[in-house]
C-alpha cells in the first residue's frame, strides 16, 4: 500500500520501523494527549483551551541529498498531497538543491533630530569598537556560542531620520529577544555617547524585514513527471513557464501563485514551532522591495529535457527558543527531520514551497485545480453533512463516485448510507 493509503496508526509504526520517529514520539502521536494547564498559561496569555490543527508528513522529499519525510500543520489535504506529488517528480531530477543561505538577524536604532549625517557617520565610526563591546555585554551568552553583532551600518533616512541597522548571528535561533536586547543596549549607549544637539533615540527593536535570512532553492523535472495522457512532458513545462511569466506581469495571478507556495511554507514553518507571523512579514518586506512578483520562478531547458524551478525566499526562523522548545509536536517534528541545523531547516521550509508550486502549475496547465481539490475536500464536505464516526469514510468514498458534489447531495448521500445501514 501507498504511504497515503495506510491508517494513521499504520503510517506512525512504519515511521518507526524507518528510525524517522522514536518510540516515545510514537506514543505521544497515538495518545493524542492536551497541552496542560500550566504549559498553556506559560506560552499565551487569557488561556480558554486548545485549538487543534492536523499534523501531517510530505513525503518524497530529497534535498541535498538527504530524504525527508516533512511534517506540516494545516486544516488542507490538498497542501499535503500537492507538497508530496511535487516533491516526488523533483526527486526524478536529483531533488532539491540549496543554493544559497543566510541567517543574519537585523535590529534597529532608529535615530531622530540628525541635522549633519556625515558628522554623525565619523562619530559612529569613532564609536564603532565600543558598540561591538556593549553588544558583547548586553548578551555574553550568544558571543559564547560564536554568534552576536556582526555589522553596523548607519543607513540615511528621509527628513531628520536615520537607522543604525545592527546585523547579528543569532545562531541556532531566530532571535528577537536577543536582537531587542543588544538594540536597546546600544541605543543606551548612544544617547549618552554618541548622539549630540537634537539627535535623539527614537526607538530600538528588531527588523522583520528578512533582508539577510534568505535561501534560495532550485530544483529540476524531467519532462517524463510532467506528462499527461494528453500532453507531452515538453508541452506542459512551456506551459508551466508561460503561466509563470504571467505570474511575473501580473500582480492578481501573482498573489495566487505565491499563495501555493506559501501552502507549504507556512504549514512547515507551523510545524516546527515556528513564528509564522515572522516568515509572512518578510515575504511582504522581499515582494514590495523587489521588482519580481513572484517567489518562483520557471525556466524550460529543452536540451537536458526537463523543466527548472528556484523558489527565493525570506525565512526568519529558529531551530530553538520560544514555542520551539515548549511544544511537544514541534519537538517531535524537528525529530522526525532528523534534527537538522537552522540552514539546513530553512532549505527544507523553501523546498516544500516549491514543491507546492510545482504541484499546482501543472494541475493548472493539465487537468485544471477543481477536480483533485474537491476530490481531497469530499471528507470536509462529509462532515460539513454531519457524518460521524465510520459514516465520514462511507460518505466520502461515495461523494468521490460522483461527477459534481455539493452539501445538498452529501446530505442526501448520508440519508442513504444510513437508511441502508437500519435495514
Amino acid at each position: 500500500m501507498k504511504f497515503y493509503e495506510l491508517s494513521r496508526t499504520e503510517r506512525i509504526q512504519q515511521l518507526v520501523a524507518q528510525g524517522q520517529l522514536d518510540t516515545d514520539s510514537a506514543a505521544y502521536l497515538l495518545t493524542k494527549p492536551a497541552l496542560t494547564d500550566d504549559l498553556l498559561a506559560a506560552i499565551t496569555e487569557n488561556d480558554l483551551g486548545q485549538f487543534v490543527l492536523p499534523l501531517a508528513v510530505a513525503n518524497h522529499f530529497l534535498i541535498d541529498g538527504q530524504s525527508y519525510f516533512v511534517p506540516l500543520v494545516t486544516e488542507e489535504p490538498s497542501v499535503v498531497a500537492a507538497a508530496s506529488n511535487g516533491a516526488q517528480r523533483i526527486a526524478a531530477g536529483g531533488g532539491f538543491q540549496t543554493l544559497q543561505v543566510q541567517h543574519q538577524l537585523q535590529a534597529q536604532v532608529i535615530l531622530t533630530g540628525v541635522a549633519d549625517f556625515a558628522d554623525l557617520q565619523i562619530r559612529v565610526d569613532q564609536a564603532a569598537a565600543q558598540i561591538q563591546t556593549v553588544a558583547a555585554a548586553a548578551h555574553p551568552s550568544i558571543v559564547r556560542r560564536g554568534g552576536g553583532l556582526r555589522e553596523v551600518q548607519l543607513v540615511r533616512q528621509k527628513n531628520d531620520w536615520a537607522s543604525l541597522n545592527l546585523w547579528i548571528d543569532p545562531q541556532a535561533a531566530f532571535g528577537a529577544n536577543l536582537a531587542n536586547t543588544i538594540a536597546e543596549a546600544v541605543a543606551a549607549y548612544l544617547q549618552v555617547q554618541v548622539l549630540q544637539g537634537s539627535e535623539q533615540v527614537l526607538a530600538a527593536i528588531l527588523s522583520n524585514s528578512g533582508a539577510r535570512m534568505q535561501v534560495r532553492v532550485q530544483g529540476r523535472v524531467p519532462y517524463n513527471q510532467l506528462a499527461t495522457a494528453a500532453q507531452s512532458g515538453a508541452a506542459v513545462a512551456a506551459q508551466i513557464v508561460k503561466l509563470n511569466q504571467f505570474a511575473q506581469a501580473d500582480r492578481d495571478r501573482a498573489s495566487t501563485e505565491n499563495k501555493g507556495v506559501l501552502n507549504g511554507v507556512f504549514a512547515a514553518t507551523l510545524a516546527t514551532g515556528n513564528d509564522l507571523r515572522a516568515v509572512s512579514a518578510a515575504v511582504t518586506a522581499q515582494l514590495q522591495a523587489q521588482a519580481q512578483l513572484t517567489l518562483a520562478t520557471w525556466v524550460d531547458q529543452p536540451e537536458q529535457q526537463c523543466l527548472q524551478g528556484q523558489v527565493n525566499l525570506p525565512l526568519p526562523i529558529g531551530r530553538v527558543g520560544g514555542a520551539i522548545n515548549s511544544l511537544p509536536a514541534a519537538k517531535i517534528s524537528l525529530a522526525l527531520l532528523g534534527q537538522p541545523t537552522v540552514t539546513g531547516l530553512m532549505s527544507i521550509i523553501a523546498s516544500v514551497g516549491l514543491a507546492n508550486n510545482l504541484a499546482a502549475l501543472r494541475s493548472l496547465v493539465t487537468t485544471g485545480i477543481q477536480a483533485g481539490h474537491m476530490r481531497l475536500q469530499a471528507a470536509n464536505l462529509a462532515i460539513q453533512a454531519g457524518a460521524q464516526g465510520k459514516e465520514i469514510a462511507a460518505l466520502t468514498t461515495a461523494l468521490n463516485q460522483q461527477r459534481q458534489v455539493d452539501l445538498a447531495l452529501a446530505q442526501t448521500l448520508l440519508q442513504q448510507i444510513r437508511q441502508k445501514k437500519e435495514h
